[in-house]
């Protein structure tokens, strides 16, 4: 068999329904020799319906790894990064699936010297039969700061192609992040120097749905995504400046705090309006009268007034 050029990962957690879809839909790539390691990490006991369903597809560019229970999906990339050979890697959610000429676009784009390369991406609302197409390009590492955490204008990891050796120097996947996992990574590869590169070809299907095993379904997580966001303003770098990155954390701070107040959990909400005061951000409101009445009433009053004025 010859030398892969780009390796899937997928890391699989009750997944028997939708990981035959996934793995083949990056053996159906065209022009580009691919290989694909599924870490399987159910619990301990519950493996047989996945490891049936990727018996079934007997392909041998098809690697399977088996977690000793569920541990969770970063330690599960991580564990399918460390047995990645190829120049480049992929990360695809097991529900998730790709379409087209991404691939090959993307090896392009990190041929011409860049490290992640971010490509056209579809989300999928198989539930309402609804679909949104979207590209975003980021300049730099301060752009792509501003519109990922502050403008929420990402690219999910289905349409996200890294250069191996340039992942693993900044050391994979955060095994201690629970949220926002993509987003950090990305974000911390471009505080460490990453070259951006892009496709307009092919597309990622990212696929939305509710579910009870969803982290953010289970509990409030805002204290995580203020933990990650305080990491990133930590973080060493030369790629921004530093009244630059602060005044666009002191903004996503001021979204966390007033996404936090509306989902009633005002003990981070008030974490992280206090980090948005410290450094200097404004609240990203899209309306006068949001904007109004915060300035009026205070953030979180007025919030609190919004969903008391919105019962039934």
């Amino acid at each position: 068999m010859p030398q892969e050029q780009v390796t899937v990962v997928i890391p699989a957690y009750r997944a028997a329904e939708s990981i035959e879809r996934a793995v083949l839909s990056a053996f159906a790539q065209p022009g580009v020799s691919c290989r694909v390691i599924v870490v399987v990490d159910d619990e301990e006991g519950t493996t047989e319906a996945a490891l049936a369903a990727l018996a079934a597809l007997a392909d041998e560019r098809l690697t399977v790894l088996t977690n000793p229970g569920n541990m969770g999906a970063q330690k599960s990339r991580n564990r399918g990064l460390a047995a990645v050979e190829s120049d480049w890697v992929m990360f695809l959610d097991s529900d998730d699936f790709i379409m087209g000429d991404l691939l090959p676009s993307l090896v392009q784009a990190l041929e011409q010297g860049t490290d992640v390369a971010f490509g056209p991406w579809l989300l999928l609302d198989e539930s309402r039969g609804r679909a949104e197409r979207h590209q975003e390009r980021y300049a730099d590492a301060a752009d792509l700061l501003d519109r990922w955490l502050v403008r929420r204008q990402w690219t999910p990891p289905c349409a996200v192609l890294w250069r191996t050796a340039f992942l693993r120097r900044i050391g994979g996947w955060k095994e201690s992040v629970r949220r926002n996992q993509d987003g950090e990574v990305v974000c911390r590869a471009l505080l460490a120097g990453a070259r951006p590169g892009h496709s307009a070809r092919g597309c990622g299907v990212y696929v939305q749905h509710d579910s009870p095993h969803r982290i953010s379904q289970a509990r409030s997580t805002f204290g995580d995504l203020i933990a990650v966001a305080d990491s990133l303003l930590e973080q060493p770098t030369e790629a921004v400046e530093e009244a630059r990155r602060r005044k666009i954390l002191g903004d996503y701070f001021y979204w966390l705090a007033d996404s936090a107040f509306r989902r009633g959990d005002r003990e981070q909400g008030r974490r992280a309006r206090q980090r948005a005061v410290e450094l200097g951000g404004s609240l990203p409101m899209g309306s006068r009268l949001p904007r109004l009445g915060a300035a009026v009433l205070g953030l979180e009053t007025y919030r609190r007034a919004v969903s008391w004025a919105t019962k039934p």
